[in-house]
């Protein structure tokens, strides 16, 4: 187990060196003294509202939000889980990146706790969690794609937009006035390597088959990068890093257009750009021209766990199943970061029918598409290659067609699948 949290380290530390963050943070030490259980939280999502309404609900705990990047948050809890010391009582993660730490054996065992509720999640969701026939976490959200879009430049330039050529031809008309149709991650990272996931799930493509066999001659990986490689070639979209201020700041100068990205985002645009409530409206993404139907795609949705580490797991529990497992708290990840929620006797509230003052009135839950399964293998690395291959080819050292073989021979010889 040493072995595999060394890997996992080395891989999380590497995209630490990418990923962005907020550089907002938080600790335990710094709350207000008010009598209750401090409970230290690691999270990268917008979830401030959450967490204060749980905390002002009971009076016996206190949940105390530490904000970092993703990456950090998994090399960090990498390096803790390995030394037996310095882990958060709850993290959340990914999806894609969680089976790494459950599979450590340092997740504390929720089942007591959590037993009554797991009828309400689907049996992948369920399965996720279960490690050695134990429940070590829960599922809050799962993470689709929508399309956000400018509404006031969508009508002055005339644009409708039904299919990605729709979106490129629109790009055309916008460059000549120096607006930008989408953001694009370059340098990629994490997030560059994970929108190509999202898109390449919107075509109802994969980069593995079910049992974890990587797909050669990917023709749906080739036109996704034929398509980011456009936007970036063409000065169609503009290269950013995620969650810096130059990144918000394009957003609040009106250089970006649209953002095809998953529904979590949406607390992320209200929080960094507050003064553009009401210029943004939501619309399902768009259809890949050569296919008949149009799809979400799959960012992944995330996993809150409790640590073995934490002195106070059972309170931990607690705020995990209320936060996942309850309608009440379902809700409230909703209205912070847009969750979509796992928990699906949520969707029986109100609230999913409600519109987005922020988004013009649109209800973001009638803007999901169907999804089609995306198959998750060793992610640690396939994302760190897929983002290698990507840099290459935005700098012009690798076609798009020779950027997917790359990617997926890179994946076979160092994965073995």
């Amino acid at each position: 187990m040493k072995k595999v949290l060394t890997v996992l380290l080395c891989s999380m530390l590497s995209l630490a060196l990418f990923a962005g963050g907020s550089g907002e943070s938080a600790t335990a030490e710094s709350a207000a003294d008010n009598g209750k259980t401090k409970l230290e939280f690691w999270t990268w999502l917008s979830s401030d509202a959450a967490i204060d309404a749980y905390n002002q609900m009971q009076d016996d705990v206190e949940i105390v939000k530490v904000q970092m990047s993703h990456a950090d948050i998994n090399a960090k809890l990498a390096i803790a889980l390995q030394a037996g010391t310095g882990a958060p009582d709850i993290y959340q993660t990914t999806q894609r990146y969680y089976p790494q730490f459950r599979d450590s054996g340092h997740m504390y065992d929720m089942t007591s706790v959590v037993s009554d509720i797991m009828d309400g999640y689907p049996d992948s969701l369920k399965d996720l969690v279960t490690y050695n026939g134990q429940i070590a976490g829960l599922t809050p959200d799962v993470s689709p794609s929508v399309m956000f879009y400018r509404a006031d430049i969508f009508e002055e330039y005339g644009i409708e937009i039904e299919t990605f050529n729709d979106l490129i031809e629109a790009a055309k008309i916008l460059k000549e006035d120096g607006i930008y149709m989408l953001p694009i991650f370059n340098p990629a990272g994490s997030w560059g390597a994970n929108a190509v996931g999202m898109l390449l799930g919107s075509r109802g493509g994969n980069y593995f088959t079910a049992d974890g066999k990587v797909i050669h001659d990917n023709k749906d990986l080739e036109i996704v990068l034929e398509f980011l490689n456009t936007m970036v070639a063409e000065g169609y979209g503009e290269s950013l890093t995620f969650f810096t201020p130059e990144f918000w700041g394009e957003f609040k100068a009106g250089k970006i257009a649209a953002w095809i990205m998953n529904t979590a985002e949406a607390a992320n645009l209200k929080t960094n750009a507050p003064e553009l409530s009401g210029k943004w409206k939501i619309m399902p993404t768009p259809r890949w021209d050569d296919k008949e139907q149009a799809l979400s795609g799959y960012w992944g949705g995330t996993v809150i766990a409790v640590t073995d580490q934490s002195e106070n797991p059972e309170a931990a529990a607690d705020f995990v199943k209320w936060l996942c497992g309850s309608v009440e708290g379902q809700v409230w990840a909703g209205k912070t970061w847009s969750a979509v929620p796992a928990y699906e006797p949520a969707y029986s509230d109100p609230f999913y029918q409600e519109g987005d003052p922020y988004f013009s009135g649109d209800n973001i839950y009638d803007m999901i598409l169907d999804t089609t399964p995306f198959h998750y293998f060793d992610w640690a690395s396939v994302e760190m290659i897929i983002g290698e291959k990507l840099d290459l080819m935005f700098a012009g050292q690798l076609t798009p067609q020779e950027a997917a073989r790359a990617i997926e021979d890179t994946i076979a010889a160092e994965t073995g699948r």
